[in-house]
């Protein structure tokens, strides 16, 4: 895990882009992201099937500083950093929710954490959801997530942006059901 001195060198060197940066993000081990203006909120009424590559339908919403969105206890919503990342061969990244949100019940990241290397210009999607009691407010550019990043220990020689398949999602996106099964 990289400490701030870390970060920063990978900062001066392009390892490591985030637009737009500013020094208050950088923390002692992580940098701090914020929610990006734009949300999908899935719809009830279908049944999701993977092998079927049946998705929700979505309603599209976007965040206006005087405009919070209500995210209900029980409810879960696609977003994204407001921040675009770009992440070198040679480091990956850890996305996690602050302390501060999750003590009031509000999650941004359900499983998918990891930031593979090759992640080039791209906000990262988050799924919130509110497991608290009350209704929480999202605005745009709120604190919203923690990152960690390490190095490993060789380049790798697969980066995410040549083949990975959210590549083309430049904000937040729907799933893509798509080789999802074992081959024998």
């Amino acid at each position: 895990m990289l400490s701030n001195e870390d970060i920063k060198e990978l900062l001066r060197t392009g390892e490591l882009v985030i637009e737009p940066f500013r020094e208050p993000m950088l923390r002692a081990c992580g940098i701090t992201l914020h929610l990006g203006h734009d949300l999908l909120r899935p719809l009830p009424g279908k049944v999701v099937d993977v092998k079927n590559r049946t998705t929700p339908d979505y309603d599209t919403l976007v965040l206006e500083d005087d405009r919070p969105y209500h995210l209900k206890p029980g409810e879960f919503i696609l977003g994204h950093t407001y921040e675009k990342v770009s992440v070198g061969p040679s480091v990956g990244f850890l996305i996690e929710g602050r302390s501060t949100l999750a003590r009031v019940g509000l999650t941004i990241v359900q499983t998918a954490m990891l930031v593979y290397p090759g992640h080039r210009g791209r906000t990262v999607t988050l799924e919130l959801a509110n497991h608290g009691p009350n209704t929480i407010l999202l605005y745009p550019k709120m604190k919203i997530a923690r990152v960690a990043l390490f190095r490993l220990g060789s380049p790798s020689s697969e980066l995410y942006d040549d083949k990975g398949k959210y590549r083309e999602q430049i904000s937040v996106g729907p799933p893509i059901f798509d080789d999802e099964f074992m081959k024998e």
